[in-house]
């Protein structure tokens, strides 16, 4: 599960997980039963129950997985990389967290970055309106409004909101815990507990400026799976069905059905009819060659940011987008072009999976963000609300250049000169989207 976080290129043996394989034999065959088709659900349906479900999700049951720290850390005090790294190695030893999020890591600066990015594009004679989405443990949110009480107008931190859309009831508590204590912050911070998806939950449009804040949120969104016998071929859309045949009883399988679901055609569609477009030059190549070869395909499609995405045009249309999320997982065992990494973590003991069939509350499903990707998709939810396509102005750039902009960089330098919040998360990147 650290592999999800931490992005050096010299990772920890102890860390690289077996791929899975299938169950042994059984001495008694389990007798095969029909398979009824009414039973399947879209693979987007079968991660959203495997992650949000309120009695077996992953985030219901293992809320403890996302990490927080007693104490900020002292970077000015380490004495460079291998106590840095000696230091988060402990964290997770000594501990049940699955991970530790760069804000969480590099607090209060990660999230002192993101509120002095906010007040250098607020227009001040406008209310200052944060909405955030998947807040963890609410270490950004305090954060962003401890930086706003300090540095801000007063009038700014007086009247501003920040609220905190959160699906998990265990990290909702947490977040108002941790944002508001005493009067600090209460007349500024909610939660409002609920799928941020959702559009009945927004209520009426509102198209007064705001910022809406994802940082780790797209990783675990729902995606879909499709496939194709060929390049010629069309697509086809898979499913997920519940069995007890076979020798390994319960274990879900997937079929394939012709393409027919809404939100999977409008993906395609968004991401102009090919889902692999990227940036990465072996990616063209790879997918060049398939083409050539006439090869079958596999590709994960990100539906679920799509639809979060159509929910927040339609109802905050003018909105400021700050997503920051992993471009890149190493070590990916699941089949499939953008496929997730599938991770456990029992008795203090990582586990990587190679289906994402075996998670049931008991695993995190993440997945890599195509950020070329995203700015597609970005750019067509807003111009299908009604705004052209070149009412938004957007940029991609990674982890280290936006901190470079706007933290205080030296807070985070170790004695020797290595510095964290610059060179650790090297797979990470910052997407800004913007009203024009």
């Amino acid at each position: 599960m650290r592999l999800r976080r931490f992005a050096s290129a010299f990772i920890s043996s102890r860390l690289r997980c077996t791929r899975w394989t299938s169950h042994a034999k059984s001495s008694t065959r389990v007798q095969p039963v029909p398979l009824f088709e009414a039973d399947s659900v879209l693979v987007r349906d079968f991660i959203y129950s495997a992650l949000y479900d309120e009695n077996q999700g992953y985030f219901s049951v293992r809320s403890s997985a996302v990490g927080e720290l007693p104490t900020p850390i002292n970077f000015n005090a380490l004495e460079g990389h291998r106590a840095y790294t000696q230091y988060t190695d402990n964290l997770y030893d000594h501990g049940d967290s699955s991970w530790f999020t760069p804000v969480e890591l590099f607090q209060p600066y990660y999230g002192y970055a993101l509120a002095e990015f906010i007040l250098r594009t607020h227009v001040f004679s406008n209310p200052l309106k944060i909405y955030e989405i998947g807040g963890g443990t609410g270490t950004c949110a305090r954060n962003i409004l401890d930086y706003m009480k300090a540095h801000a107008p007063r009038t700014i931190y007086d009247t501003m909101t920040y609220t905190s859309v959160e699906i998990s009831g265990e990290l909702a508590k947490k977040q108002y815990q941790k944002v508001v204590t005493g009067e600090d912050n209460r007349q500024q911070f909610r939660v409002e507990r609920r799928n941020a998806s959702d559009r009945s939950g927004w209520g009426a449009a509102k198209k007064e400026s705001c910022f809406v804040i994802m940082l780790e949120v797209l990783d675990n969104l729902p995606h879909d799976l499709v496939y194709r016998e060929t390049s010629r071929s069309p697509w086809m859309e898979k499913w997920v069905l519940e069995r007890t045949d076979g020798e390994v009883p319960g274990l879900p399988v997937e079929i394939s059905k012709p393409l027919q679901d809404d939100l999977i055609i409008r993906c395609l569609e968004a991401m102009k009819g090919d889902p692999v477009q990227s940036r990465s030059i072996f990616r063209t190549l790879k997918n060049t060659v398939v083409k050539l070869l006439n090869a079958s395909e596999l590709l994960w499609i990100p539906t679920g940011c799509l639809k979060l995405l159509e929910t927040l045009y339609s109802a905050r249309p003018n909105m400021t987008l700050i997503a920051s999320d992993f471009s890149f997982l190493p070590d990916v065992k699941v089949a499939g072009e953008g496929a997730p990494l599938v991770s456990s973590k029992k008795g203090g003991v990582n586990k990587d999976h190679g289906t994402y069939l075996e998670a049931k509350g008991h695993a995190d499903i993440f997945f890599p963000t195509d950020f070329s990707v995203l700015q597609k998709l970005d750019h067509h939810c807003s111009a299908a609300n009604g705004y052209s396509k070149t009412s938004r102005r957007s940029s991609i750039v990674n982890s280290a250049q936006f901190m470079d902009l706007f933290a205080e960089t030296g807070k985070t330098l170790t004695r020797d000169g290595y510095n964290p919040l610059l060179e650790d998360f090297s797979n990470t990147n910052f997407y800004i989207s913007t009203p024009g």
